[in-house]
């Protein structure tokens, strides 16, 4: 065999033994949780409902009067309605009713194929938060 083909087979055996490595670990996570979704996720979603919580005590106690105010209003609505949709797309990520191994590799494949869009969503939470605090740093001074 050619060495750059034998090079080639290596290199496709290892990513595959590495992909179903993270179906298996992902898959009995999950199947052991109590949430039953994968650490990370109940992770997001602990943080998400935090995030959430904040946003909703900016969005009622300000009056909007400020330029400030009124930027800082919008932020926590823009934030309050990714968080609702990243929470809608957690949803789908947990086992429902009981914690069979089938269900669990179902989520599990799930997750792996939302990840993307998960970190998508998280990367613009982020931006918003640093927005708000940029915001309530400006209304500080």
């Amino acid at each position: 065999m050619d060495p750059i083909t034998a090079l080639g087979l290596a290199s496709n055996i290892l990513t595959f033994v590495d992909f179903a490595t993270k179906i298996i670990t992902g898959t009995y996570e999950v199947y052991k949780s109590a949430t039953g979704t994968t650490e990370e996720n109940a992770h997001i979603d602990t943080v998400i409902g935090d995030l959430r919580e904040a946003t909703d005590d900016l969005d009622s106690d300000l009056v909007g009067k400020t330029k400030h105010e009124r930027a800082l209003k919008e932020l926590a609505s823009k934030c309050e309605k990714l968080s609702n949709e990243l929470l809608r797309l957690l949803e789908k990520l947990i086992v429902s009713g009981n914690h069979s191994r089938w269900k669990s590799l179902k989520v599990k494949i799930k997750s792996m194929r939302k990840e993307k869009e998960v970190a998508g969503i998280e990367k613009r939470l982020g931006e918003y938060r640093s927005q708000i605090l940029l915001r309530l740093t400006l209304m500080l001074k």
